[in-house]
């Protein structure tokens, strides 16, 4: 919460110059979007964050950054976004979530709790999107997934 808090100078700086147009800005605790319609706004931008990150005694992280076009869509915050099209959950996102249901099955846990276990990741990947996120297929798309990936055979699949 505090770090949270630290970082209200960025958002002033950032709200500035949004009110400007041209640049959108979000934050969620520590992690931040900067997007920009043009390069000089962009570069205005990212001018203004070192700035303020300066300021507080703050460096960006040296490999978690990205700056790129985003025609091909990039990821935050373990969604991939793409113009045009809903939120998908990231690569990185589907391999934590195969990673954490493959220890819990190598613990021996039952096919309920497993389940239960892809049903609030599913949660979360939706959790506050307000239908932001694509949903095809809903929990059953990434049950059947996890089944694959762990490679369950005679398992019961449920929608």
């Amino acid at each position: 919460m505090l770090g949270a808090l630290y970082l209200l100078p960025l958002d002033r700086a950032m709200t500035k110059l949004e009110s400007k147009g041209g640049v959108l800005y979000r934050r969620f605790m520590d992690d931040f979007i900067i997007l920009a319609k043009t390069k000089r706004k962009f570069r205005q931008a990212i001018l203004s964050m070192h700035k303020v990150l300066e300021s507080l005694k703050l460096s960006l992280h040296p490999v978690k950054r990205c700056i790129g076009r985003t025609e091909k869509g990039f990821d935050f915050l373990g969604y991939q976004v793409h113009p045009g099209r809903k939120l998908r959950p990231s690569a990185v996102s589907l391999h934590r979530l195969t990673k954490r249901a493959r220890q819990l099955y190598e613990q021996g846990v039952t096919e309920e709790r497993l389940r239960q276990y892809v049903t609030r990741w599913h949660r979360w990947l939706h959790g506050g999107l307000d239908g932001l996120a694509a949903y095809k297929g809903g929990v059953t798309k990434y049950w059947v997934y996890e089944l694959k990936n762990l490679h369950i055979t005679g398992a019961m699949v449920r929608t």
